[in-house]
């Protein structure tokens, strides 16, 4: 278990604790820069009663997120962001997820305790071989297997005879 506390809770705490964050998430784009707060106008934080409710709060789809390109969807200013990563656009727009530090610590843990569960730990040497560029995919493994303390190996994607030779040469546990 990578974090006992959170991953111990009872359902009842869990749902608390999703609707609470669920609340806030509403108060805070409703309070934000982002134009997605206009189809969330007609709804408060206090009209979520239960995790019922989610079914009455509107989708945002990956046409929304086109339609505001390239930052008008987030909710805070592109300054307060350490970075971004985006979908291919192989559809024209490409989708941008600009994240805050918070955001970067948040899909850290998140991606920890994925590690955790697959048994990983401090003592595993991890080689990372999904894509390192605008596409997110090795950041999240590396963020979570740096949680977690093992060892990083961010190799990336293709160069089979390479990744091999460096699976067998460091030692490479996952």
């Amino acid at each position: 278990m990578f974090n006992p506390e959170k991953e111990t809770m009872s359902r009842e705490e869990i749902e608390k604790l999703q609707l609470t964050g669920l609340r806030k998430t509403l108060r805070f784009l409703k309070n934000s820069r982002s134009k997605l707060k206009e189809k969330y106008r007609d709804i408060e934080p206090e009209d979520i009663q239960s995790l019922d409710d989610l079914k009455n709060l509107p989708f945002v789809t990956k046409d929304d997120l086109r339609d505001y390109y390239p930052f008008e969807h987030i909710a805070v200013d592109p300054s307060e962001c350490a970075r971004m990563h985006m979908s291919s656009g192989t559809t024209g727009i490409p989708v941008i997820n600009a994240m805050t530090k918070n955001d970067i610590a948040q899909w850290g843990e998140i991606m920890a305790r994925c590690l955790a569960t697959a048994r990983l730990t401090e003592k595993d040497k991890i080689q990372i071989m999904p894509s390192f560029g605008l596409f997110n995919g090795g950041f999240g493994f590396h963020y979570g297997a740096e949680c977690l303390g093992c060892f990083i190996v961010p190799a990336g994607a293709g160069r089979s005879l390479m990744q091999l030779k460096l699976i067998k040469d460091l030692g490479v546990t996952a």
